[in-house]
């Protein structure tokens, strides 16, 4: 599908968007609501419940797909002071803005208000975000306009084709949810690990007092490292970077999974670009994950230098 080109403007005061977009990113974490949505990518349509629940300053979630294989996954418990990378890759459009410094996203991305528009009967801004380079995606979103919360977005590919799609086609918001949709009902629902995933202040906290061993020699413009954290179990070394909107990671092996086959994938917008490297007789394998460019990614992979 390929979004054509209309007419738009620009904002006078460019920060009122950037408002906007953080308010946008808290209200998908703070507020509770359940709801039907539409998620699209790759030529693949599926249908999704949620129930999101907000209680004593823990986040409740069940997501039930009601297309293609059974699929329950529930999650319990997570602290709203802690965003994790889990998170993070999967919307980063919501979580990677929450702490942008004013001017910033401008000098990568095109902001316009499109004006607005309905979406599972409620009234949202149509917000694009353009970008000025070809190492990130652009957005079309769709924000309701009175709780900030995000009902619709697009990510926007090359010659403006859209790469992934989520739509709510019914939403409730700000209600009380029942405890009981809160538990699973399908015997083999994934229970999301809150220990899987380090919370990315943690990360961040954790690169004063952990040594790095690998560092990038390049980045996309605009990119700059948000959290950092090394396995003391694996040894896996993970590096997550932001530009304000998007969001990608690096993650570096050794041993057995320095021995994985060279990989060059793309799901939707997402990309997973994988190399290995020999240095001093040892094996790595380095992997780039995100909703960047494949070309950004490979690019990102082959700048790895292992620090001495």
């Amino acid at each position: 599908m390929v979004v054509a080109a209309s007419p738009s403007f620009a904002l006078d005061d460019i920060h009122s968007v950037t408002s906007l977009l953080k308010r946008m990113a808290e209200a998908n974490r703070q507020i509770s609501y359940q709801g039907l949505f539409s998620y699209e990518h790759g030529g693949a349509l599926k249908t999704v419940k949620v129930f999101h629940a907000v209680r004593d300053g823990q986040e409740f979630e069940r997501i039930i797909h009601l297309s293609g294989p059974k699929r329950e996954v529930v999650r319990r418990g997570n602290d709203l002071n802690c965003q994790r990378l889990g998170d993070a890759m999967l919307r980063g459009t919501a979580l990677g803005i929450a702490n942008i410094s004013r001017g910033h996203l401008e000098n990568h991305y095109d902001l316009y208000i499109k004006g607005n528009e309905r979406v599972a009967g409620r009234e949202v801004t149509i917000v694009h975000v353009v970008p000025k380079d070809d190492f990130r995606y652009g957005y079309v979103l769709g924000i309701d306009k009175e709780t900030g919360l995000l009902l619709q977005s697009m990510l926007i590919g090359s010659n403006k084709r859209v790469l992934e799609r989520f739509q709510f086609v019914d939403i409730s918001i700000g209600i009380l949810i029942d405890d009981m949709a809160l538990e699973p009902t399908d015997t083999t629902h994934h229970m999301a690990s809150l220990d899987a995933s380090p919370c990315l202040d943690a990360m961040t906290h954790s690169s004063a007092s952990t040594v790095r061993q690998w560092q990038t020699s390049w980045l996309p413009p605009g990119f700059a490292m948000a959290g950092f954290h090394r396995s003391a179990e694996t040894g896996r070394e993970t590096l997550v970077f932001t530009d304000g909107l998007a969001v990608f990671s690096i993650f570096i092996d050794s041993g057995e999974a320095a021995n994985l086959p060279i990989i060059q994938a793309q799901r939707g917008a997402t990309v997973a670009f994988l190399i290995r490297m020999d240095i001093e007789s040892n094996n790595y394998a380095i992997c780039v994950v995100g909703e960047i460019p494949i070309k950004a990614a490979k690019q990102v992979a082959e700048s790895m230098t292992r620090l001495q």
